[in-house]
């Protein structure tokens, strides 16, 4: 029934998504007692599955968080082990999504602006590092780059010479990285 429910939550309805999202929080906040460790695993499953469904999820989430504190400290870790389970297994693309959601949840007020722009100088540093496959550092400038139309404007406007750092750093890697591709 839970999966159902918000596996659901955005599709075809004679009710507004803005009544849906508050019906379907309040029946999880409801539920949460009994189901937490269900509704976490639903929700980071979504996620990873369904980010079409992004922004609807991000806002279940923050309206979850803003009745249960704990829930939404909860989640972020959930999320950040799977993030770290899908890079270990390689499912990169499924990775990516999950840290467009990260990005999100910094609007929904669930991750604060310094935490998102740490786990960003985490990414870009791996440019840094040495003697890795270039693939590697791509990945992760990507990630971070796909993740500024969710989270950028919030970000520069709470950590602007952080986020300009950031741009800076990633664009002198961006210089100096092999362009094999290209004659």
């Amino acid at each position: 029934r839970l999966e159902s429910l918000i596996c659901r939550v955005g599709e075809k309805s004679t009710t507004s998504l803005e009544s849906n999202l508050e019906g379907l929080a309040g029946v999880l906040e409801a539920d949460l007692p009994n189901y937490k460790s269900k509704i976490l695993r639903i929700l980071c499953t979504v996620a990873r599955l369904l980010p079409e469904k992004l922004t609807i999820y991000t806002t279940l989430v923050g309206l979850l968080n803003a009745r249960n504190y704990n829930f939404g400290g909860e989640f972020v870790e959930a999320m950040i082990r799977q993030l770290k389970e899908c890079l270990k297994v390689n499912m990169y693309n499924e990775a990516e999504y999950l840290v467009r959601f990260l990005s999100d949840l910094v609007n929904c007020h669930v991750i604060a602006a310094p935490s998102m722009v740490a786990m960003f100088e985490k990414f870009v540093s791996v440019t840094q590092e040495e003697d890795i496959p270039q693939v590697r550092c791509d990945w992760y400038v990507f990630a971070f780059l796909s993740s500024l139309p969710w989270v950028g404007k919030e970000l520069y406007e709470k950590k602007d010479a952080e986020i300009d750092c950031l741009l800076s750093h990633t664009e002198s890697y961006l210089k100096r990285r092999q362009k094999i591709h290209v004659p």
